[in-house]
C-alpha cells in the first residue's frame, strides 16, 4: 500500500482530485467516488504515455466524456507507449543493468561507443523485442517463440546478426538461434549470471519470475539447517534425497537445465578483442550431466531446448496470468499483492481471447473501474484504492521536455574506476545511475535498487526543484523570444509583462491546463495563490518579468499536482 503519510501531505497541498473542474461531476457509487472524465484523460494519459494531454483533449473529453476511450487508443498508437512498454518490463526484468563487470568493451566494431550506449543497446535487446510484438499488436506469446529479434548497429556488430536498417532499432531474423524471443537473447542471460555450483538456478528463477509470476525464493518451505552448504557433495545430494530442499529443486533445477548452452560465471570482458562475440554454445546443452543430474524439463513436463520452453511457457496460463499482474501492477503503481484476483483473471480472460493482443490488456486496465477509482469513504475499500500515482523519473523527464522543450542531459568524460574501455559521453540525468539521478529521483538500477520508490522523498524532492528551476528559466529563455506560434508552453511572452491583472490570470490558467490538467476559468479562485506568487516574484525581482516567471513556474513544475496524477 502507498505511504499513507504522503498521501495525505499530498491531499493536504492540492485540491482532490474528486473535486471537479467547472461544468464536470464526479462519479459516485455507493461509498466509491470514481475520476472526472478529464482527470481520467490525465491518469491515462500520464500513465500510458508519460506526458499530459493536451488544452484541447481535456476540452473534448469535459464537453463528451465518451471521447475518452477513442483518446486512449491515439495514445497507444504513440511512440511514447513504446517507451512505457519497455519500462514496465524492465520493472519486471530488471534488465537494464550499468555495471563494468556486465559492460561489453568498446573495442573492434564497438570502438568509440559510449558506456552507456553499449549497456543501453545490448540490455535494451529483449525489451525492444518486447516493445515491437506489444506496440504491432502482434500475439504476446512472441516474447518467448519469435525467430527474429530487434537490433540496432551495436547490437548487430555484438552477436553478428544481418542488420540492414539506418541506425534505428529494426526487425531482423535470428537464424542461428533458437526460436525463443528473449530465451534467447544473449542479454538476458549475461544480466543473470550463474555462479559456480549454482547451475543457472538462478537464470531459472529469474525466468519463472519474470514470465510466470512464480518467484522459488517465496516458496514456504522449511529449510534444513542441517545440511552443510559450503560442501558440493553434500547440497549435490540434499537437492534429490532431502524433502525439504526437493520441495523446490524438483522443479527448479531441472527448467536450469535448459541454460547450460550459456556459460557460467563473469563475463570475459578483459578477453573479448573482437566481434561478434558469441555467448551460445549449443554444445553444451547437455551440462547437466555430471552436474545436477536432472535433465531439461518444464514444471514435469519434457520440452525440446530453449524453443521447447518458450512453446511450453506461452502455452502456460501462468504466462498470460503474470502478463495481466504486470501490467495492471505497473500502471496503477499497485503491488502484485494488492491487485483484486477476480480483476486479474478478467483480465487474462479478455487478453487469452483477444490472441493475447496486449493492447486489448492495457486498455482493458485504462479503462477500468479499478484504474479511475479516486477515493471510497468505506475504510476496508479504501486500503484498496489507488488514490493518488507518482510519475517515475523516465515519466517525469517526458512530461517536462513536453511541456518546456528541455531535455535534460550532461557530459562526463569518463566512467570512474573502468579504464580506457569506456567513456560515458553525454547521458540522460534521470535515466542514468552511473552519475545521473535515476535511483534518487525514486527510479532502479535492476541491480541493487529493484524497486521503484513511489512515494515522495527528501531526494526524489530534490530532484524535481533541480529539474523544474532549468526546465523554467529554458523554456521562459525560449518562449521569450519565439513567435506567437512557436512558443513551447506559454500562450503570451514571458518576456513582457502582463497588460492587466486579467491576462495575467488567462496565462495563469493555461499554464494550469497545461501542468495540472485542470481546466480553471481565469475568474477561478484557485488561481489566487500563483498570482500572488508572480506579483512577489516580479516586485522582489526589481520588474524583471522573466525572472519572476521563472520563480513562478519552478513551483508549479514542481507542485505536488504537478508530479501526482
Amino acid at each position: 500500500m502507498r505511504g499513507l503519510a504522503v498521501v495525505a501531505a499530498v491531499a493536504a497541498a492540492a485540491p482532490a482530485c474528486t473535486d471537479a473542474p467547472a461544468g464536470e461531476l464526479a462519479e459516485h457509487r455507493g461509498t466509491t467516488t470514481f475520476l472526472t472524465p478529464t482527470e481520467h484523460l490525465a491518469r491515462a494519459s500520464l500513465a500510458l504515455r508519460g506526458v499530459r494531454p493536451s488544452i484541447g483533449e481535456l476540452r473534448e473529453v469535459a464537453a463528451d466524456p465518451s471521447r475518452l476511450p477513442e483518446l486512449v487508443d491515439r495514445y497507444l498508437a504513440t511512440p511514447e507507449f513504446g517507451d512505457t512498454v519497455r519500462e514496465l518490463h524492465d520493472e519486471a526484468l530488471l534488465l537494464r543493468i550499468r555495471d563494468r563487470q556486465y559492460t561489453l568493451p568498446a573495442v573492434d566494431r564497438l570502438r568509440g561507443a559510449t558506456f552507456d550506449q553499449v549497456n543501453d543497446s545490448i540490455y535494451g535487446e529483449p525489451l525492444h523485442l518486447i516493445e515491437y510484438v506489444v506496440t504491432s499488436g502482434r500475439p504476446y506469446t512472441d516474447i518467448v517463440t519469435a525467430d527474429y529479434t530487434l537490433a540496432d548497429p551495436t547490437v548487430a556488430r555484438a552477436w553478428g546478426l544481418t542488420y540492414a536498417g539506418f541506425g534505428q532499432w529494426t526487425v531482423v531474423p535470428t537464424p542461428d538461434r533458437p526460436r525463443a524471443g528473449i530465451l534467447a537473447s544473449p542479454a538476458l542471460f549475461m544480466r543473470y549470471r550463474s555462479a559456480g555450483a549454482n547451475y543457472h538456478r538462478a537464470r531459472a528463477n529469474a525466468v519463472s519470475r519474470g514470465l510466470l509470476c512464480h518467484d522459488f525464493l517465496d516458496s514456504d518451505i522449511s529449510i534444513d539447517t542441517s545440511v552443510n552448504l559450503a560442501d558440493p557433495q553434500v547440497v549435490a545430494n540434499a537437492v534429490v534425497a532431502n524433502p525439504t530442499c526437493a520441495g523446490c529443486h524438483q522443479a527448479l533445477d531441472p527448467l536450469a537445465s535448459y541454460f547450460f548452452p550459456y556459460p557460467q560465471g563473469t563475463l570475459p570482458v578483459g578477453s573479448i578483442t573482437a566481434y561478434p562475440f558469441a555467448y551460445y554454445d549449443p554444445t553444451a546443452g547437455d551440462g547437466w550431466f555430471g552436474t545436477t543430474w536432472r535433465p531439461p524439463a518444464y514444471f514435469g513436463t519434457p520440452a525440446d531446448g530453449l524453443a521447447g520452453l518458450g512453446a511450453a511457457i506461452a502455452s502456460d496460463p501462468r504466462f498470460a496470468r503474470c502478463a495481466a499482474i504486470h501490467f495492471a501492477s505497473y500502471l496503477t503503481e499497485s503491488t502484485a499483492d494488492a491487485l483484486p484476483p477476480a480483476w486479474i483473471a478478467a483480465l487474462q480472460d479478455h487478453f487469452t481471447s483477444a490472441h493475447y493482443d496486449a493492447r486489448v490488456l492495457v486498455r482493458d486496465i485504462v479503462m477500468s473501474d479499478e484504474f479511475r477509482t479516486a477515493s471510497d469513504d468505506d475504510a476496508q475499500a479504501a486500503l484498496a484504492t489507488i488514490g493518488y500515482q507518482k510519475v517515475r523519473p523516465p515519466q517525469l523527464a517526458r512530461m517536462i521536455e513536453d511541456l518546456t522543450g528541455f531535455a535534460w542531459t550532461a557530459d562526463s568524460p569518463a566512467v570512474v574506476g573502468i579504464g580506457p574501455y569506456w567513456r560515458q559521453g553525454t547521458y540522460d540525468v534521470l535515466d542514468d545511475d552511473t552519475e545521473g539521478y535515476r535511483v534518487l529521483a525514486g527510479g532502479l538500477d535492476d541491480y541493487l535498487v529493484t524497486r521503484p520508490v513511489l512515494t515522495s522523498t527528501t531526494t526524489s524532492s530534490l530532484v524535481t526543484r533541480d529539474l523544474a528551476y532549468r526546465a523554467a528559466a529554458f523554456v521562459v529563455s525560449h518562449d521569450a523570444t519565439a513567435a506567437a506560434g512557436a512558443r513551447t508552453l506559454f500562450a503570451g511572452s514571458p518576456g513582457a509583462e502582463p497588460a492587466s491583472a486579467t491576462a495575467l490570470r488567462a496565462e495563469l490558467a493555461n499554464l494550469h491546463a497545461r501542468i495540472f490538467s485542470e481546466l480553471v476559468d481565469p475568474s477561478d479562485g484557485a488561481l489566487d495563490a500563483d498570482e500572488q506568487l508572480f506579483d512577489g516574484a516580479l516586485a522582489a525581482a526589481h520588474g524583471d518579468v522573466r525572472r519572476a516567471w521563472i520563480v513562478t513556474l519552478t513551483a508549479m513544475l514542481s507542485d505536488l499536482k504537478a508530479v501526482y496524477y
